[in-house]
């Protein structure tokens, strides 16, 4: 077997491990919710299960960002290694509690539930980082077409973007005003702006 055919292989594999994780986890948001015991019509089943639903749609949200951000960085990767096989568990390893913040969001919520959710999806957007930064930076193993601007950006990206965009999410709710949900606009039209810019320098 070719050192080429081996890479590919070993590439192939962390990335349908990713893949399974992410789905699992996914997955065990929905298998935890449970119905009430006693309620009388549609709407205050609704009403009962109210932060339930609302805890797991802001999960399903951040898995599914994290994995669309994983599945892009991972392509602009060529080959993979051993110190990247580690430090993408980790990232994994926190993707898997986050049903367990899920559960603490609509079991206890208040500040201090947000607090701590808001910081495992911080810890996250960093463990993802530190996979691309050494993967981009260090061990080489990225296409050697990307640019040093791309690899910084995607960087910043992967790692303030999961936190930030959590933060900006729960500011909304807390308050019942609108401003977080604006900060994400902005900061969405930011990124695609400079992602252009990027992109334009590179073509």
């Amino acid at each position: 077997m070719s050192a080429s055919v081996a890479d590919d292989k070993h590439l192939h594999r962390l990335i349908l491990f990713s893949d399974a994780v992410f789905a699992i986890a996914i997955t065990l948001l929905a298998i935890e919710i449970h119905p009430p015991e006693h309620w009388n019509g549609v709407g205050e089943l609704f009403r009962l299960m109210g932060p339930k639903l609302t805890a797991y749609t802001v999960s399903f949200a951040v898995i599914g960002i994290n994995w669309i951000s994983h599945r892009r960085t991972f392509a602009h990767l060529l080959r993979a290694d051993g110190v990247l096989d580690v430090l993408n568990l980790l990232m994994l390893g926190l993707v898997a509690l986050l049903p367990l913040g899920t559960e603490l969001l609509w079991e206890q919520g208040g500040i201090e539930a947000s607090r701590v959710y808001v910081g495992l999806v911080t810890a996250i957007g960093v463990a993802h980082a530190l996979s691309w930064g050494y993967a981009a930076f260090v061990g080489k193993l990225a296409t050697p077409a990307l640019s040093a601007a791309t690899k910084w950006f995607i960087l910043v990206r992967v790692a303030l973007l999961p936190g930030l965009m959590c933060w900006l999410v729960f500011t909304s709710v807390a308050t019942g005003q609108p401003w977080g949900y604006l900060g994400i606009a902005g900061v969405m039209v930011v990124l695609a702006v400079v992602g252009r810019l990027l992109k334009r320098a590179g073509a």
